[in-house]
């Protein structure tokens, strides 16, 4: 009997130590096991960049941006994509963090349960220091132009980056002047634009910007004489002629001369696309997800030159945003700030020979029909350019 007695005892005092053993270990297992979950991914990259394993924290960020659950609000995907450009920044890996920065940006747009969702300033302004750093100003003319519709009481600082970098460049004098022109200081638009042809006589797009003022302005023949002055330094001026063509609509001219110029300059296209019905847009994009997928075959390395002849409508002073994405990979993004057809160029650098895919994606947000903010997509075409080509 006693020794049943002891038995039991025994027992008990060993399920009482194993309870308080276990009591005692269960938080740090849990805490353990938490430390390596992907939740805890914020963790697990803060100790990685502390060992410099920038690679491992920015593959923990992009596992964590993939399947951690999208309602979770603090845990979206902008603010992961925005921290790994952040890292790549440091690293001084400006290429990967821009397209880090960029990605972010967009997803800031992907949702549109948050109307008005709109990417911080910093950001915006880490993503035209990348643009500039890697040697592309068109991009970062384009998000500057977003900026200042984006953030309207915010626009000297974002025509900061610009006026600090314009000190002699022709071109930057052109972007400069047109960012003057969307700010509302048409007096030092005009001005940089003209100093821009005083140091390049033959650079695009000054005539025709200097041509707009001009028509808004009332003074149509002087538009007039910008117009033909962009054409004879431009070949591929589209927009002038279409400016042209609307100035002799108005006074009831004869524009067969500038439709079959048009006509020409068309056939310079070495691919175009079409819509099925004159008059009606190539594409309707509605709003985020909308998109618009081609193809085309590059016959030999070129430089390339993309019109896409579009229009927007805008909702609370924005217009429509797309992103430009060749073979998956980001070129810029072009703002669609017309309610009127105009061109928007995007030029390609050293595109090899082959097959090439191109995507147009929707960033901004619409959900209302085309009250909203939507693109509409007439025409596009593929120009290879000369080998001089400014």
């Amino acid at each position: 009997m006693k020794r049943l007695l002891g038995l039991s005892l025994s027992i008990t005092v060993g399920l009482l130590i194993l309870f308080y053993v276990g009591v005692w270990l269960l938080p740090r297992f849990v805490h353990w096991v938490a430390a390596r979950s992907l939740y805890n991914y914020r963790d697990l990259a803060e100790q990685a960049i502390a060992r410099r394993d920038y690679d491992g924290a920015v593959a923990v960020i992009e596992r964590a941006s993939r399947e951690i659950p999208r309602d979770i609000y603090f845990e979206r995907p902008e603010y992961m994509f925005d921290w790994i450009g952040r890292i790549r920044k440091q690293q001084g890996r400006t290429a990967e963090s821009l397209q880090a920065f960029l990605r972010a940006q967009a997803s800031f747009f992907l949702n549109i349960q948050l109307r008005g969702y709109l990417p911080p300033i910093r950001l915006i302004q880490d993503i035209l220091e990348g643009y500039f750093v890697t040697g592309n100003p068109a991009g970062a003319f384009e998000e500057a132009r977003v900026a200042l519709d984006l953030y309207p009481m915010l626009k000297d600082r974002f025509l900061q980056p610009h006026s600090q970098r314009v000190t002699s460049g022709p071109l930057f004098a052109r972007d400069m002047g047109i960012l003057y022109l969307k700010a509302g200081r048409t007096v030092e638009g005009q001005a940089r634009l003209r100093e821009s042809l005083q140091k390049n006589p033959r650079l695009p797009d000054s005539h025709f910007w200097l041509g707009r003022i001009e028509e808004d302005l009332r003074s149509a023949n002087t538009a007039i004489r910008e117009y033909e002055a962009e054409l004879a330094v431009n070949a591929f001026a589209e927009n002038a002629l279409l400016r042209l063509i609307h100035l002799g609509n108005q006074t009831h001219s004869d524009t067969a001369s500038l439709a079959q110029r048009l006509d020409q300059l068309h056939s310079l296209a070495f691919v175009e696309y079409l819509p099925d019905a004159p008059g009606e847009p190539l594409a309707s994009l509605w709003g985020i997800g909308s998109k618009l997928q081609l193809a085309f075959t590059l016959p030999e390395p070129s430089d390339l030159l993309v019109n896409i002849l579009a229009r927007s409508t805008p909702c609370f002073g924005l217009y429509g945003w797309v992103e430009f994405i060749l073979d998956g990979r980001h070129v810029q993004n072009v703002y669609v700030d017309s309610l009127e057809l105009q061109v928007y160029a995007v030029r390609l650098n050293h595109v090899e020979a082959g097959r090439h895919i191109f995507r147009i994606e929707v960033l901004s947000d619409a959900t209302d029909g085309q009250a909203d903010r939507n693109t509409f997509i007439h025409n596009i075409r593929i120009y290879r350019l000369p080998a001089d080509s400014p």
